[in-house]
């Protein structure tokens, strides 16, 4: 069992300082062999995982206990092991008895800036050993953010006991309320779900209403666009000769279209990734997955336009904007309702295709048109890096009427 020990003084009846040691149980416990006697914290060792949740505790615990003394000194209250006692088990709100971990004052937030913290240093690492993402650092924090604006909103600190099914509606309602769409606010659900399930792994939670079937992601199909064959032709047809830069947004925008690469893989593409003109290799940023890829005639003729080289990928942001430019140009001007739901509110719009054109609709765009083409789904995923055929779906921008086209040619029908 892990104590804290303090030096304090009390004034005897002279009004002299006497200076008395005060030993205070944390509730704490932890293997001798991991504990460093002389920091009177646990070891930084693998062998020990839950160090930086433990010493994070003791921290606060330390902090707590000078809270109240301090107090009590500015308060000119009389300084006795018993009075101070008291007082700490009431800050801790024990009542005379050892706090649960769960209900530990630095709570919820304090353990995912521990994990996100961790993580940065190296301390904390995937089941296989790597680092987590940045992508899914900015994720973490961005999740972090909301919940600690919600809880900032409540004038309260959450607590491991606190994420129930109650907290799970008031915080999607807090969410909804901000204008965040439901997708987004199903990315932080997620996020709050892996957080609990590692503090449930590491014994610092015992509350498992977030395992309930009803405490789930919330989701909304997302109306986003592909361009087709005949789409990818007036654009890649498109005289740019006048704005180079316009010209080579076009350019890797459309080696994208035949790639289906995300833009992370788009920037780090290399001439060294391509194979004999024939092939293009490239391990992917964000699943690390080593994916080969066919050179479709396009890509082999813009590469001898730049001289066996890449066109410049610019910003994510330049390019979305870019291209809707060049997709009017192209005259790419089909009109699309798109519905959304933005703040718990669904509405209708009207768009011209041109203007929904990103970075990432070539990625669609190439997922759609491999489908339609025939090629087998799990063929395509290899490509795309989609684990499963679920996910995959998602990005195939097919309506009832493409497949039925699609169908009709299919031997089942033919017959």
């Amino acid at each position: 069992m892990a104590r804290f020990s303090m030096n304090y003084y009390e004034k005897d009846d002279n009004n002299n300082k006497v200076y008395k040691s005060l030993r205070f149980s944390t509730g704490e416990k932890i293997d001798p062999k991991f504990w460093d006697q002389e920091k009177q914290r646990a070891m930084q060792t693998n062998k020990y995982p839950q160090y930086p949740e433990l010493n994070q505790r003791l921290k606060d615990f330390e902090t707590a206990i000078m809270n109240v003394y301090r107090k009590m000194l500015n308060d000119s209250e009389v300084v006795d092991i018993t009075t101070l006692k008291n007082k700490l088990n009431t800050y801790l709100g024990r009542n005379n008895k050892l706090v649960k971990s769960v209900d530990h004052p630095t709570g919820f937030v304090s353990f995912i800036k521990t994990i996100i913290e961790d993580s940065k240093t190296g301390k904390r690492t995937t089941k296989d050993g790597r680092l987590l993402k940045s992508c899914t650092l900015i994720c973490y924090n961005n999740t972090l953010n909301n919940i600690i604006k919600y809880q900032n909103e409540l004038n309260k600190t959450l607590k491991f006991s606190d994420i129930t099914m109650s907290f799970y509606h008031d915080f999607i309602q807090f969410m909804n309320n901000k204008g965040f769409s439901p997708n987004n606010i199903g990315k932080h659900i997620k996020n709050i779900k892996v957080f609990m399930n590692l503090a449930t792994k590491r014994k610092l939670n015992d509350n498992f209403e977030y395992k309930d079937e009803d405490f789930k992601k919330i989701s909304e199909e997302v109306q986003t666009i592909y361009l087709t064959e005949k789409d990818i032709s007036k654009i890649y047809e498109l005289d740019l000769s006048d704005d180079k830069d316009l010209e080579a947004v076009r350019d890797i925008f459309v080696i994208d279209c035949y790639t289906g690469l995300r833009y992370a893989d788009l920037r780090k593409l290399s001439i060294d990734n391509i194979k004999d003109n024939t092939f293009i290799q490239i391990e992917t940023q964000k699943t690390g997955e080593n994916v080969i890829i066919p050179t479709h005639w396009r890509i082999k003729e813009t590469l001898t336009k730049y001289n066996n080289c890449l066109p410049k990928v610019f910003s994510n942001a330049q390019m979305n904007e870019d291209l809707k430019t060049i997709g009017r140009m192209a005259k790419i001007k089909d009109v699309l309702l798109i519905k959304k739901t933005q703040g718990g509110i669904r509405t209708e719009k009207k768009f011209m295709k041109h203007e929904l054109i990103t970075v990432h609709t070539a990625r669609r765009t190439f997922a759609t048109n491999a489908y339609k083409a025939g090629i087998p789904t799990l063929s395509i995923m290899k490509i795309t890096g989609h684990k499963t055929e679920k996910a995959f779906l998602r990005y195939i921008k097919v309506d009832k009427e493409e497949n039925a086209a699609i169908l009709a040619n299919h031997p089942f029908f033919l017959l």
